[in-house]
């Protein structure tokens, strides 16, 4: 197959080899060895159902939320990808998938040893089948294609561990990123103790046993302390950032090296991506026209500028403006409504003993750079103190009323041993209790 010299005449191969069946894809791939890193099938995961994702009619159901997410759909890891056909049962259109399989895998032959031969069976495989396209739900079709791929070093879930970045995990919630966990079977928690975060910041800076135990004599607070100032942000309570750190150290990914990814994915993909944005533009100045002569304001504007014409008498009485005028012009209404205001809101104000932490925050933590998941930790943080304080405070209650009860009882009964001893029986003691002075 020598005559394929150029990328057009591999890209022009490719169309016609998306017949070949799923299984000898996979059989002709074991053959001469082709293993692809899980970066790839991201890569072709992702313009696969890019059309689909951002189809107009879909993604005007979308939630704001979601919306603002898939502004980093470039950057979308494996599982968020697999997350968007399952969860709006997307077409999986996997003729498109092998086309850009196959046009990533004759524009990188070099980079993966491939020869002419392997071109030449792909060609043989080509002929042996009719034009009818192979139709499978994309579970079933990873499930059989799973044994190609590979997880590259330094990658998690196809994404490279440094793009890892907080810009990134806007795209996740922290839902997601336990699912994430769940996926490579590690139990993400929402809190570690200070043993668990011990052992994270010893696999962090590679500390020697007699170092981490020095850290055993540190506060939690102290360990943030520690780790913040040798450039490493980690709380007990985790935060997005926080739990890629936990799924790192569960995987143990620290300090590995990082593979390279020698790959061009100069592939065929501007006409796909121009069909979409055409479909797309194209329908949406028609709801921006719509509206427009849709609304029945247009013709009673029309219509209201008609009759004022004839009658020009109502424009001009500005009656009603004065008689409102003339309702706040006496005074007494005025503190009428100011006094009631502050008598009402003061007896709320005692009332409100719990919330008073909460009033606190803004004196230590700027809401506006806080995002929501962290205004969740602080509540939480927030309401175990005040739990706390309730517990000791309730502690102390009871305690001081054992004391007094008992000191009650004390000073009665000997009150009554006195009246007993001096009035009821002289020289002897209630209950027939021993008169140790004599």
């Amino acid at each position: 197959m020598g005559k394929l010299k150029t990328k057009e005449e591999y890209f022009a191969f490719s169309k016609r080899l998306v017949v070949i069946p799923t299984e000898d894809i996979k059989k002709l791939f074991l053959k001469f060895k082709v293993k692809l890193p899980l970066f790839v099938h991201g890569f072709l995961l992702c313009e696969t159902i890019r059309s689909k994702v951002f189809e107009e009619k879909l993604y005007n159901t979308y939630t704001d939320e979601l919306k603002y997410r898939l502004r980093g759909y470039d950057s979308f890891s494996i599982y968020l990808l697999e997350a968007l056909i399952e969860k709006y049962n997307l077409d999986f259109e996997l003729s498109r998938y092998k086309e850009l399989l196959f046009d990533f895998i004759l524009i990188n032959m070099d980079e993966l040893s491939l020869k002419n031969s392997f071109v030449n069976e792909l060609e043989q495989l080509q002929h042996n089948y009719t034009v009818d396209l192979e139709v499978v739900k994309y579970a079933d079709f990873f499930a059989l294609v799973k044994e190609v791929f590979y997880e590259a070093a330094g990658y998690l879930d196809g994404v490279k561990l440094k793009d890892w970045t907080d810009d990134m995990l806007n795209s996740y919630t922290l839902g997601d990123l336990k699912s994430l966990g769940k996926k490579y079977d590690v139990n993400v928690p929402r809190r570690i103790n200070k043993a668990r975060l011990i052992q994270i910041l010893s696999a962090k800076f590679k500390l020697t046993p007699n170092e981490s135990e020095l850290l055993d004599g540190m506060s939690v607070l102290d360990l943030e302390i520690y780790a913040k100032e040798k450039g490493f942000k980690i709380s007990i309570d985790l935060k997005k950032q926080d739990m890629i750190e936990y799924l790192k150290f569960a995987l143990d990914m620290y300090h590995k090296p990082t593979d390279s990814d020698p790959f061009s994915y100069d592939v065929p993909l501007d006409s796909r991506e121009e069909e979409v944005t055409k479909d797309i533009e194209e329908p949406t100045p028609e709801p921006v026209v719509e509206p427009i002569p849709e609304p029945v304001v247009v013709p009673v504007e029309e219509e209201v500028e008609e009759e004022p014409v004839v009658e020009p008498e109502p424009e001009i009485v500005p009656e009603p403006e004065p008689e409102p005028i003339v309702e706040p012009e006496p005074e007494p209404e005025q503190p009428a409504f100011e006094e009631p205001l502050p008598e009402e809101i003061i007896p709320e104000e005692p009332e409100l003993t719990v919330p008073e932490p909460k009033q606190v925050q803004p004196a230590f933590v700027d809401d506006s750079l806080l995002s929501t998941e962290e205004k969740e930790l602080l509540d939480e943080k927030i309401n175990q103190i005040i739990k706390k304080f309730y517990k000791k405070r309730r502690r102390r209650r009871i305690t001081w009323t054992i004391l007094i009860v008992l000191l009650v009882a004390i000073l009665g009964f000997a009150a009554y041993s006195y009246y007993y001893y001096t009035i009821v029986n002289p020289g002897s003691l209630p209950f027939g209790l021993p008169v140790f002075w004599n």
